[in-house]
């Protein structure tokens, strides 16, 4: 069996090793080839996953620290995922989820609502408005922190949890490509609804001033403006429950659900996000847990059920032996 394994002094380790990093210098490769020819969105985009795929594969072999790398990796493909999903050429959208929200809430758009009832966000903005920015920017820190709190804290459940928040992050990505979706406040822009500004275009200059928040906000938002559906503010952070129920810390679970209700509430009033686009990210942050912990779940079931046919086989394999023995001869004197 071993000369499958190894073949002219080549391990199946060897050769996996290799074809990662082939698969992670191509990725590579087609960022810069992004940034300096163009390179086509959708073509860029399997590229990407490929490589992610191999840094995780690489990453097991590197210890503890593999974690951060390949997280820190993870991430830096996502940004260039999520600022080339609008250069698909597909069409953005916007019917479809005012349509739903307007059937959902009798007329109503939520957005608009709470920015008529509450005010502050198209001038002189108010508590409601800084606290709400506030959540927003933290958002930039919650879900990552849960990442880097696990690795210094409770090292044994961070390979899990890295993946569990990168798969969400990736799962997100997957919908900027294939839904562009324009956010409350563009849809408004675009005149598809009324009473809609973006408050953080007030309360952002008013709390860091303009040329500081104008830069921050070209670096960091305006590559990708149509990232609406699903909100990967909200899956990112409503995952950290389930970073909670994996740690059964009573403390987390609290912290993440009060933050990611104070994040919707933001996310809505801002006219960052739609109602859908909230639903959509909490079953994106489902789905990735449930992909990560169940595959765990039925690769144990796999290996026990294994284990416990083996068994029965070895018993039955014995019980047959001994049913088809004979007995031994009677040797007569005589």
């Amino acid at each position: 069996m071993r000369r499958f394994h190894r073949v002219a002094g080549i391990s199946r380790r060897d050769v996996i090793g290799a074809v990662c990093w082939a698969a992670l210098a191509v990725g590579v490769l087609g960022v810069f080839l992004r940034q300096i020819a163009s390179l086509d969105p959708v073509a860029f985009a399997p590229i990407s996953g490929v490589a992610v795929v191999a840094v995780f594969v690489l990453a097991r072999r590197w210890g503890d620290w593999g974690i951060l790398v390949a997280y820190v990796v993870a991430m830096g493909f996502f940004i260039q995922l999520r600022d080339a999903a609008d250069e698909t050429g597909l069409r953005t959208l916007t019917d479809y989820v005012l349509d739903w929200e307007l059937w959902m809430f009798a007329g109503i758009t939520p957005s608009a609502w709470l920015q008529a009832r509450i005010g502050g966000a198209s001038s002189d903005p108010g508590f409601p408005a800084f606290f709400s920015a506030i959540i927003h920017w933290t958002w930039f820190v919650f879900p990552h922190a849960a990442v880097l709190g696990t690795w210094l804290f409770i090292r044994r459940m961070a390979w899990r949890v890295t993946i569990i928040v990168a798969l969400t992050f990736y799962l997100g990505a997957v919908l900027y490509f294939t839904v562009p979706t324009a956010p409350p406040w563009m849809a408004a822009d675009q005149g598809f609804v009324d009473g809609i500004v973006r408050g953080m275009n007030t309360v952002g200059p008013a709390l860091l001033g303009v040329e500081f928040y104008n830069w921050a906000f070209e670096a960091m938002a305006e590559p990708n403006p149509t990232a609406a559906m699903p909100s990967l503010h909200f899956a990112a952070s409503f995952v950290v429950v389930g970073v909670g129920i994996l740690l059964r810390s009573r403390w987390v679970i609290s912290v993440a659900v009060l933050y990611s209700i104070a994040l919707a509430f933001s996310l809505v009033y801002l006219g960052e996000h739609y109602i859908a686009d909230i639903i959509a990210g909490a079953a994106v942050a489902l789905i990735a847990f449930s992909a990560v912990e169940g595959g765990r779940y039925a690769r144990a079931q796999i290996i026990l059920r294994r284990e416990q046919l083996t068994i029965a086989g070895q018993r039955a394999g014995q019980w047959v032996r001994e049913a088809l023995r004979f007995p031994p001869r009677r040797i007569e004197a005589g």
